[in-house]
């Protein structure tokens, strides 16, 4: 079957394709899933929006596909989806029972997104919330509601982004929850990391390729690497870039002390273009240079 593809630019002409002409506000709004006449009609089809999306489902509701991942969406489950990132929808039955919070970066103006990194994440890195932890979430929808009841005035904007923002944050918390209850599965992505990170070196990978990314891991582990960096950051307390970079700096240590290698020569096979770059990182690191530190070891 031929995948429709549709672009929803704002708030209002999401609203409007719904069949919903009275817009209570035109950079954010609330939508409860069994208020739809018939969700059939939007499956087969990948959607871009130009706003951020938030979907709570109470029950299953197929598969979505966000980026190069598909989900089987299962209920009390939490999905993310950032401005002009491709959201594409299987087969859907006629009706189903969730809410989605759908807000423009407009409204969020002056407030930092970036600790939001699950707006990066895939769709098969879900955030699976509890009842309490629903309940909670629930509860500020009804503030968002009640503000759109009202209508708008002066005070309108920057309460609606307040809890907007409160939401995301509680959606923070709930993931460093997840991150902990998921421990052994995540200990095992961190082992897989390991052996992935010394098996780079090991085949001469990074001379032929250059210095090991994020998202190279990331890919290896089919994971977002937005999910892939919280999830090293929960369970070591470093960023992955920061453990690439310990790891490098050690493989440049033992070189340093056990070959007779030039340090231009080091840093081509650790995979930098530029020697320079590698002097400056082991500097920053270390606190010596290469030959500083090959003399005094």
């Amino acid at each position: 079957m031929k995948i429709r593809q549709i672009h929803f630019p704002t708030v209002s002409a999401f609203m409007h394709a719904l069949g919903r002409d009275d817009v209570r506000h035109p950079l954010i709004e609330v939508i409860h899933l069994d208020d739809l006449a018939d969700c059939s009609s939007f499956g087969n089809t990948r959607y871009t929006f130009g706003f951020y999306c938030v979907v709570y489902k109470d029950a299953r509701c197929g598969t979505v596909r966000y980026g190069r991942n598909e989900y089987d969406y299962d209920n009390g489950t939490l999905l993310f989806f950032a401005p002009d990132h491709d959201v594409e929808l299987g087969t859907l039955e006629q009706s189903y029972q969730g809410v989605m919070l759908i807000f423009s970066p407009a409204l969020m103006q002056g407030l930092s997104m970036s600790p939001y990194t699950f707006f990066g994440y895939s769709v098969n890195e879900a955030l699976h919330v509890s009842e309490r932890e629903r309940q909670q979430l629930h509860d500020i929808l009804g503030n968002i509601e009640t503000e759109l009841e009202r209508g708008i005035d002066r005070h309108t904007r920057q309460l609606m982004a307040q809890n907007v923002a409160l939401i995301l944050n509680y959606c923070v918390r709930f993931y460093d929850r997840q991150f902990i209850t998921r421990e052994p599965v995540d200990s095992q992505l961190m082992q897989r990391f390991t052996v992935l990170l010394d098996d780079y070196f090991a085949r001469g990978l990074a001379a032929r390729q250059g210095v090991p990314t994020v998202r190279y891991f990331a890919d290896a582990l089919n994971l977002s690497a937005n999910y892939f960096g919280d999830l090293v950051k929960a369970q070591t307390g470093n960023s992955p870039q920061q453990l690439i970079q310990q790891h490098l700096i050690a493989q440049a240590r033992h070189r340093l002390t056990t070959t007779t290698d030039t340090v231009s020569q080091i840093a081509y096979a650790l995979g930098f273009e530029y020697p320079q770059y590698f002097s400056r990182l082991f500097k920053k690191q270390t606190g010596q240079t290469p030959q500083e530190f090959r003399k005094i070891g």
